[in-house]
């Protein structure tokens, strides 16, 4: 599909990232339009750090609105939602209302009440929906989904994902304390930030059965949602553990996938990927320290813009749908202390 004229809801980083990439990638005629509600970020490098020798307006030609009923008046037939997690639902239900295509930063929103609506619209209208879940266009996990998917590893016996990462350090330019992340009015929590690890679960191993969850505020900076949580996936024949914390002031991302036959490990600091097979004692290696963010966000926006097909549409909303599902067992396991059977 060509779009013509997409509108911007929410210009924070991740919506400016967004419109930087589909500004260098769709042609010089297509305008561009945004929506801002608190206008508070100022124009980003790619790097985010501050661009203070231009605007938004300059910098991308794009005209801005302070309304958000104007600015679905100027019929976009793409709308990019990138506005804090609480507040996607809203944005994409209207959206779906008027019949525009959707691409929404994840997660879909910050639990799943009304989603049923959405999926309806989206499927009914034929809109083309997708969700921005930018790490299965990573090579290496990609390639991690492959060998798990083939059987290179044997059946999968123990698996364990690592993400640390330390708010404070995210965004210079603001207050961190101001960041949705850390807000459970806006969608916040680590759970819900840090979505990709247990999307990628999805992605290699399907949905689990259960979900035990232990974590809460556990650094010395009090907020009303969870900074560290650890969940158990059990699936038939096997768990997974995933570890998740934004309060760590040393940042790590890995994975370590066990199975019968061999082993996978990758690990984010240097991008490297180690492949390991038991039976013939042959390890592959591969190393790419310097990948960056971007190289997994142009393919994902390369694919959306010339390659989606509409059909896909219905396992981009049921992706949506399962990591958020997780998400919702996890934080009532950690409410309750109990395993929490997956509901849908």
């Amino acid at each position: 599909m060509e779009y013509k004229k997409i509108l911007f809801i929410g210009l924070g980083g991740a919506g400016q990232r967004h419109l930087r990439i589909f500004k260098e990638l769709l042609p010089e005629d297509t305008e561009f339009i945004g929506y801002r509600r608190t206008n508070k970020t100022p124009l980003l490098n790619k790097d985010f750090s501050v661009n203070s020798k231009s605007t938004l307006k300059e910098q991308y030609n794009i005209i801005l609105y302070n309304s958000f009923s104007e600015a679905l008046k100027q019929d976009p037939d793409l709308i990019v939602i990138s506005n804090p997690t609480s507040l996607h639902y809203d944005a994409a239900k209207a959206a779906a209302e008027m019949g525009t295509a959707i691409f929404i930063e994840k997660p879909f929103s910050h639990n799943l009440e009304g989603f049923e609506h959405i999926e309806d619209l989206v499927l009914k209208n034929n809109l083309n929906f997708f969700i921005s879940f930018q790490r299965r266009f990573h090579p290496y996990l990609k390639k991690v989904k492959e060998i798990v998917a083939n059987g290179t590893i044997g059946k999968v016996i123990n698996s364990v994902f690592n993400v640390c990462t330390f708010v404070p350090q995210w965004h210079p330019y603001e207050d961190f304390h101001d960041l949705y992340a850390c807000k459970h009015e806006l969608g916040g929590g680590v759970l819900l930030t840090e979505i990709h690890e247990l999307d990628l679960c999805y992605w290699y191993f399907v949905l689990p059965e259960y979900v035990y969850c232990t974590g809460g505020n556990y650094s010395n900076i009090k907020m009303d949602v969870e900074d560290t949580a650890h969940v158990s996936l059990k699936y038939k024949d096997f768990s997974v553990q995933v570890n998740l914390c934004f309060m760590q002031n040393y940042n790590r991302r890995c994975l370590f996938i066990a199975g019968t036959d061999g082993y996978i490990e990758w690990n984010q600091d240097g991008n490297k990927l180690l492949i390991c097979s038991y039976t013939s004692g042959e390890k592959k290696e591969f190393t790419n320290p310097e990948f960056s963010n971007d190289d997994m966000f142009f393919p994902q926006a390369t694919y959306f813009l010339y390659q989606f097909q509409n059909i896909e549409s219905k396992k981009y909303l049921e992706i949506g749908k399962a990591s958020l599902a997780i998400v919702e067992a996890a934080k009532e396991s950690m409410t309750k202390g109990t395993l929490t059977k997956l509901g849908i």
